[in-house]
């Protein structure tokens, strides 16, 4: 079971996986009813609300300068991949690369993500830096998420676009917790 004095902060009833990685446990809170499952990777400042469920496989990337939040009664399924910096790719440097001088980089953009109360990702979804996947929204399986998702809604896609509306029931139940 992984080390959870080493985190900043951390409620009860908390499940993380021995084969999770945290590269740095000082920047990241957790709430109460979490679980996080095997192979999951974090490299960013990470902040998860209560009622959560992270699933094998998923990424979360862009360092200590990047942020990722997470509130309550949100999932993230298998496969998941959460940019949250990125390259410019402008070709005016080099790209991110262990040893490179900062002087010689490409300009990197670190942005913050956040996946508001009764959000999901279905599994293998991608989101870009800087985005919200508002309250209650879903993004399907399989997606590329390239703008703020609002709330209440389901998207797909590559890049995401939207589905359908989301009933707002969940959220009776999520009061009475």
């Amino acid at each position: 079971m992984y080390d959870l004095l080493r985190l900043h902060a951390c409620g009860e009833d908390v499940y993380i996986a021995d084969s999770v990685i945290i590269k740095r446990p000082p920047l990241v809170s957790i709430g109460s009813h979490v679980a996080i499952d095997d192979f999951f990777y974090c490299t960013t400042q990470l902040r998860i609300g209560s009622y959560v469920h992270i699933a094998p496989m998923v990424s979360v990337i862009g360092g200590r300068e990047a942020f990722f939040c997470v509130g309550s009664f949100c999932t993230i399924a298998a496969g998941c991949r959460i940019l949250c910096a990125s390259d410019d790719f402008s070709g005016d440097g080099l790209v991110t690369a262990p040893g490179i001088p900062h002087e010689y980089l490409d300009g990197v953009s670190f942005l913050p993500i956040f996946m508001e109360d009764y959000s999901s990702l279905a599994s293998n979804v991608v989101v870009s830096p800087g985005y919200v996947i508002e309250e209650g929204a879903v993004v399907g399986a399989n997606s590329f998420v390239n703008r703020d998702i609002p709330p209440w809604e389901v998207w797909v896609g590559s890049p995401a676009r939207f589905l359908k509306k989301r009933s707002k029931k969940m959220k009776e139940y999520g009061e009475l917790l």
